[in-house]
């Protein structure tokens, strides 16, 4: 194991104008610009070459990260399966998602994949000697749970501002903020970081292009520690937690004040967490991968009858929300007739006594709660949407509860146990990573900077009525 070193570069995806915003019901196409989308790259090397990237998009396929992978091994020798490349989930990005009336388009998945791999050899590039510790703190209020159990007995994904019909949510939120710091080894001051944070990047949702609330989590931390301060965001758990507060009376979180608040306070609680950091000695780094095949939900024969029946009627739009979801069962069922299951990589990267690990889907926050708490490591940070796209993984409870995520489309169709896949696979490798770096985390010592200056020494001996040595 070598010393440490690490690097940050940033590129920019905004695609444009006219090109499709995937994520909602109707077909959005770009105006213009609120603010630029990035992919955002941290290149982390003790021997050991592995990449973290951040990518301003609503998804990333796995045809973008394959082309990516290759394409950085080529520029800087980095192993393809060592870069971990992961969606902000942005509802107000460029072309990448087919789901309901978006399509993604060709030329922009090509150009996110070759900006990927330039931002990652590019942070190579500018790597210096680093050292790293982890912190958390809190940002409260600004992250809800979206599904919640009604009095009928169902369950509703937004029943809508004080419904009266709400008994309690149907799963947990966390105000959690959780950071890797870097910094320099002879003045200790950092020089970036990684945020890990989940809420649903969905404040901005217009026809502008907007990394949405991740924006302004980046500008906060530069704010504080100048332009030059590396940031990579990976979005937690966030497929059932969003931004919109159902039991509060306040208006509906839209736009970009709520964006901003959310960011702020995701940005500030990193600051925090930031100036709070405790550096290690002797952190050395690790990722380790493994897969799992999750089978495809069959279409029901009715369903796929009176899906047909519709759309001999009517072609999708979003006037007729049921004639997406008939267009979007015809596709997933001629999905599994082509695949009759996806294979899934679950990816950990440890740095240091704390791991992240990815699932290339949108992922429940009680399953990512799990898992942080069978782990041995003390900081268990999961991302979604990482290293491709499987659409959503639901609790069980959910599928007979009902609600948005359940419905199958190709935004939702892999069997209903395939939570508890992941959570066994996740857990797993939370353990093989931790033992196999038992000894190593045992040997970390907490580093501090040596401050020396003799008038301050003079006053403090003097109150113990000491001289000077």
């Amino acid at each position: 194991m070598n010393a440490m070193k690490v690097g940050f570069a940033s590129a920019c995806i905004t695609p444009p104008p006219k090109k499709d915003i995937p994520g909602l019901f109707e077909r959005r196409l770009a105006l213009g610009v609120h603010d630029d989308l990035y992919v955002r790259a941290i290149a982390l090397d003790d021997g050991i070459k592995i990449a973290l990237v951040q990518v301003d998009a609503i998804v990333v396929p796995e045809q973008v990260v394959k082309q990516a992978r290759k394409e950085a091994q080529r520029l800087c020798g980095i192993p393809a399966p060592q870069c971990f490349i992961a969606a902000t989930h942005t509802h107000s990005g460029g072309p990448l998602f087919g789901g309901f009336l978006s399509e993604p388009d060709a030329i922009y998945m090509e150009f996110v994949a070759g900006q990927i791999a330039s931002a990652i050899s590019e942070a190579f590039r500018v790597s210096r000697p680093a050292l790293a510790g982890w912190n958390r703190a809190a940002a409260p209020g600004v992250a809800f749970n979206r599904r919640f159990l009604m009095k009928d007995g169902q369950q509703c994904t937004h029943p809508g501002k004080l419904h009266p019909g709400i008994l309690e949510a149907a799963g947990p939120e966390d105000p959690s903020v959780t950071v890797l710091t870097v910094g320099d080894p002879d003045t200790f001051a950092p020089f970036g970081c990684i945020v890990n944070f989940a809420c649903h990047a969905t404040h901005m949702n217009g026809l502008l292009y907007s990394a949405d609330y991740i924006k302004w989590v980046v500008d906060t931390l530069k704010g504080a520690y100048g332009s030059d301060f590396g940031v990579v965001f990976l979005n937690g758990a966030c497929g059932d937690v969003t931004q919109v507060d159902n039991r509060s009376a306040r208006p509906m979180e839209l736009g970009p004040w709520w964006a901003e608040r959310t960011g702020r306070s995701v940005g500030g609680a990193a600051i925090q967490a930031v100036a709070g950091t405790e550096y290690r000695r002797g952190v050395s780094i690790d990722c380790k991968s493994v897969q799992l095949r999750a089978a495809i939900r069959p279409v029901p024969a009715d369903t796929l009858r009176k899906a047909k029946q519709l759309l001999r009627k009517e072609t999708p739009d979003a006037e007729n929300v049921e004639s997406i979801y008939a267009n979007e069962s015809i596709l997933v069922n001629a999905l599994s007739r082509k695949h009759s299951y996806r294979r899934l990589e679950i990816m950990g990267v440890r740095v240091g006594d704390g791991l992240f690990w990815g699932v290339p889907a949108e992922f429940f926050q009680a399953f990512a709660q799990e898992v942080a708490a069978a782990s041995s490591f003390p900081y268990t940070c999961c991302a979604e949407l990482a290293n491709g796209y499987n659409g959503y993984i639901c609790a069980e409870a959910a599928f007979p509860g009902g609600g948005y995520e359940i419905r199958t489309a190709r935004s939702s169709f892999l069997e209903e146990k395939t939570g508890s896949k992941v959570v066994k696979a996740a857990t797993a490798l939370c353990r093989k990573m931790h033992d196999a770096a038992d000894q190593e985390m045992a040997s970390l010592q907490l580093i501090w900077p040596e401050y020396r200056d003799d008038s301050v020494l003079d006053g403090i001996n003097q109150l113990g009525g000491k001289k000077r040595k």
